[in-house]
């Protein structure tokens, strides 16, 4: 769930429209709320990393774009929201998107997809960790990066 909401949500529309992050090691740490307004189990400030830099940077917010048939972008500020349906195991969802920049360095997500909540607050770490390319994504274990996949993967396009 946190994956399909940080990679492949947005469509090409964003390519000109949202504010560059620093590049470098990004950290996620993000909670889902259900129906009731609780958080999930095992949902509960959960933590990724990502090596971004400006090439790979849009594509976090891009890929999968193929899997979206309509999506709008509106800013109010530093805030930018995402309306629009993209297909997520086969099956139409509904995308209600906010990302509220603080600066480059500091993002604040929250989605609605169905009656789930996600928030995600996505700060910056300063330089990619040892091992990792860029468009890596994963966790940190016994303070080694342990990969995931990468946003380049053909499985994210």
């Amino acid at each position: 769930m946190i994956g399909v909401v940080l990679l492949g949500v947005a469509g090409p529309a964003l390519a000109d429209g949202l504010p560059a992050r620093a590049p470098g090691l990004w950290q996620s740490t993000t909670t889902v709320d259900g129906p009731d307004g609780q958080p999930l189990a095992n949902a509960v400030d959960v933590m990724t990393v990502s090596c971004v830099d400006a090439l790979n940077d849009q594509k976090f917010f891009l890929s999968n774009q193929s899997a979206c048939t309509s999506l709008t972008v509106s800013q109010s500020g530093s805030s930018y929201r995402i309306d629009g349906v993209c297909s997520q195991n086969g099956k139409p969802a509904k995308i209600d998107e906010t990302l509220d920049y603080a600066d480059a360095k500091d993002v604040t997500l929250t989605a609605k997809l169905g009656q789930m909540t996600v928030h995600s607050q996505l700060q910056w770490q300063g330089e990619c960790l040892a091992g990792m390319e860029p468009g890596d994504e994963g966790d940190i274990e016994n303070g080694a990066f342990v990969k995931a996949d990468n946003i380049n993967d053909q499985a994210n396009q």
